[in-house]
This record gives structure tokens, sequence and C-alpha cells, in this order.
């Protein structure tokens, strides 16, 4: 019998977000699941990171310690740093085992990023990605 969204967002949860949740003492917990959508979140410092999924595709996204929903997308976000690999049309993507080890290695960054001290740059940072994105879109068409 296929397994539900829920129940397959719960396993994915187990695998992914829970160890990360220990390995760097996230507390705080939110949790939102309806039908399709889930989403989870935990904090430390000054950030929170969530993990959602919609329909079955899961990610990661990273945002302000009390915010209610991700700034960005771990792979957004992957961009301000060194590139782990990149496919040939020149993007990055990062599987879920990656987008937590990649919220690992750089915890002391993102702690920095989303501190009150830098809290602005990151989302000038943010509002010129968003923007980039949406040109490069209506260009393309």
């Amino acid at each position: 019998m296929p397994q539900s969204y829920a129940e397959q967002f719960e396993v994915m949860r187990g695998k992914y977000f829970a160890p990360l949740c220990r390995a760097l003492q996230l507390s705080q917990p939110t949790a939102q699941i309806e039908g399709a959508y889930a989403v989870v979140s935990a904090a430390a410092g000054t950030v929170r990171v969530f993990f959602e999924s919609e329909r079955g595709l899961c990610g990661f996204g990273v945002g302000e310690v009390a915010a209610h929903a991700a700034m960005c997308d771990l792979e957004s976000l992957a961009e301000r740093f060194p590139r782990v690999r990149l496919t040939p049309e020149g993007h990055q993507r990062l599987g879920l085992d990656e987008q937590a080890a990649f919220i690992e290695a750089h915890w002391q960054d993102l702690q920095v990023m989303f501190s009150p001290e830098h809290i602005r740059e990151t989302k000038a940072w943010r509002q010129a990605a968003v923007a980039d994105h949406i040109k490069k879109l209506t260009r393309d068409t």
C-alpha cells in the first residue's frame, strides 16, 4: 500500500531533519502538517532551520530565529558559498543529505548572517537574488 504524503514526510523528517536537530542542538520546534504540505522547524542562536515537503518534494530552508517561514531555500543560500558541484547548465543541486551537511558545515556563518548586526545585509542579498531570478525568467520569455 502506498504511503501518504504525511507518512513519507515523517520518514524523511526522521532521516534528515531529526539528526540535524540533534547535531546542532536545535530546539523551539514547530510543525504544520496539512494534507500534501508539511513543514517543521527548530532553532538555535539566530537561525531557524525549516524542513518542508510539498507533495513529497522535500527541502531545507533557513530564516531568522523568530520567523514563521524560511527566508530562503537551502539551494539559493548555498549560492553565496563555494559550490559543492554544478549541473551542466551551471546550477547547483543538492540532495537532502548534502543540504543537511551544508547547514552543519556552515552553521557559524549562518549565525553571523542572521545576527542582528548582519540581518539587514542578508535581507538585501535575498531581495537582490529574487529580483535577479525574476529578471532572468522574464528575459527568457
